[in-house]
């Protein structure tokens, strides 16, 4: 067996445990589908859409319509549709009533999966598999990454859409400016990136500088060169088209472009009010999630000698063309800033770390001593302390990864959420008896029960009186910091919605006491709760 192969089933056989590990934090947090507001509230919003691509309409034509136009166009198609084939064994053998193993499942197969499979590649493309030790200790580095170990952990497209990016390196590298099939699989696999999250276009520098270096070389003249261009673009489009069906109804066309317009007008400015705009915040995000700055800094120094020195020189130079027009970006354009936003940009800088030891690698120790420091000692130096650098930062992911994995597997039992409802449902709302439902209306990180006692409603995003009292609730459960976090000074001004306004009054009525037609019932430093004044009447002025 070759080296390689048996490097690579090594990695295999640490992948399948690194996977497992997981399954028991990605267990929890969803008794029902009401608890999955109170920890991550992307999975809410994205995971009934993935329920509905699984329904069964009257027709045929009803059903490949509601399969495709899924309205949910922050994402594209290759995520819903591949959440859906990873629940459809799921709905054949016992239905989807089971929240918690339907989230476990998509934790699981579309996170944490395709997030084992991008980072073997990149290990690949760095190490080619030639070291056990290489390769496998960069495989856990890149893993440990804390933001990488959060978003195992949860829904989301990033993972795979950077499964989409990995395999586009791999492709360009398996092509070795050919310029054949290869090269066009990745395009399609840039196309897929396009079509989940539009991130795929951040190849804008590394294409063409790709072919740039087949025409520098002799490899393709320049009639050729602009003939495989032309086709890289056209096989990316039309996958972009073919993995989006959506797009063949012109309604569904104009919704996706007003929910990106407005997603990306969000993202410029800020939701709901104005947000700083200063890319030196990103440093907070960078260090939190993804290491210290010092170490950063390093793997950036890394990247760039990979880029110029050793054997991996054109890979490591697509890397720098991607990684650094989008780091640019989000650091400038953006003002949401999402951990998980540079997992595509800083795991391909990380795995050009062996580079750097690979150029400063001193030679072989021989005597007398002071004669090989004296030709070494700059070159030990510059190892030890690349050492040093990355024995800080293993021991610092290490602490974060341990804290991130223990607070998910006993998330259940220390959410304020939680608590927050045991004590008022124990204390008040057990003790409210009526012949029909409970109409509640609540913040979304506000936990309550699916239960067929309730009948709870909420709006994403904030709410004013007319919105909170659209249903004639009889208890409203609001949280305090959401409630601090929109009535400080100054947001009103900052706000581009004129009705915002109508928030704040309402919010600081909700802290003042003074909701007409209601009286509070409890409040705590986490959340606050009003009862309608007939109801707390009858059930709680008399004891």
């Amino acid at each position: 067996m070759k080296k390689s192969t048996s490097v690579f089933l090594l990695l295999l056989l640490i992948g399948a445990g690194y996977f497992l590990l997981f399954w028991s934090p990605n267990s929890t947090g969803a008794r029902d589908f009401n608890m999955t507001f109170i920890f991550e509230q992307d999975e809410p919003a994205q995971y009934p859409h993935v329920i509905r691509r699984l329904a069964i309409r009257n027709t045929l034509p009803q059903t490949l319509y509601r399969i495709f136009a899924y309205q949910h166009y922050y994402f594209g198609f290759p995520y819903y549709g591949y959440s859906a084939l990873v629940l459809l064994p799921v709905k054949l053998l016992i239905g989807l009533e089971n929240v918690s193993i339907n989230m476990l499942l998509l934790r699981q197969f579309v996170s944490t999966l395709p997030m084992i499979a991008a980072v073997t590649i990149l290990v690949y493309l760095q190490t080619r598999f030639e070291s056990y030790f290489k390769s496998v200790f960069l495989f856990l580095f890149l893993l440990s990454v804390p933001a990488v170990v959060f978003n195992n952990m949860w829904i989301h497209p990033d993972s795979l859409v950077f499964l989409f990016i990995a395999l586009t390196f791999l492709f360009l590298d398996k092509d070795d400016l050919q310029f054949g099939k290869n090269f066009y699989w990745a395009a399609l696999f840039c196309g897929l990136a396009v079509a989940t999250k539009l991130i795929g276009l951040f190849f804008f520098l590394a294409i063409p500088y790709y072919i740039f270096l087949g025409w520098r070389q002799g490899r393709i003249d320049t009639r050729k060169a602009l003939t495989v261009a032309a086709s890289f673009v056209a096989i990316m489009f039309a996958t972009f088209v073919l993995a989006n069906p959506f797009l063949f109804w012109a309604s569904e066309r104009k919704f996706a472009w007003k929910t990106q317009s407005d997603l990306h007008e969000a993202m410029d400015s800020g939701f709901i009010v104005a947000y700083n705009n200063s890319p030196l915040l990103w440093l907070q995000v960078i260090e939190k999630w993804y290491g210290l700055l010092l170490f950063v800094l390093f793997a950036i120094v890394a990247v760039v000698i990979a880029a110029f020195k050793g054997e991996r020189q054109r890979h490591n130079q697509l890397i720098m063309l991607w990684s650094f027009p989008f780091m640019i970006y989000i650091a400038f354009a953006l003002v949401i800033r999402a951990k998980h936003f540079p997992i595509p940009i800083l795991l391909p800088v990380f795995s050009a770390l062996p580079a750097y030891f690979a150029f400063f690698a001193p030679e072989k120790f021989s005597s007398p001593i002071g004669d090989y420091l004296k030709k070494s000692g700059l070159r030990l130096g510059l190892t030890l302390v690349g050492a040093a650098i990355v024995a800080a930062q293993i021991f610092y992911s290490l602490g974060r990864d341990v804290e991130l994995y223990t607070e998910n597997l006993h998330r259940e039992e220390t959410s304020p959420s939680l608590q927050f409802y045991a004590k008022i449902e124990k204390d008040y709302i057990s003790k409210i008896v009526l012949d029909r439902q409970l109409i509640i209306f609540r913040d979304v990180m506000m936990y309550v029960p699916n239960a067929p006692r309730y009948q709870d409603h909420f709006k994403w995003g904030v709410s004013d009186y007319e919105v909170a009292l659209k249903n004639n609730p009889d208890v409203l459960i609001l949280n305090k910091q959401h409630l601090y976090d929109y009535t400080q000074p100054g947001q009103l001004e900052t706000a581009s919605d004129p009705d915002f306004a109508l928030t704040v009054q309402f919010y600081n009525d909700v802290l003042n006491g003074t909701v007409t037609g209601y009286t509070l019932l409890y409040q705590d430093e986490f959340g606050i709760v009003y009862l309608r004044t007939p109801l707390y009447d009858q059930f709680f002025v008399s004891s």
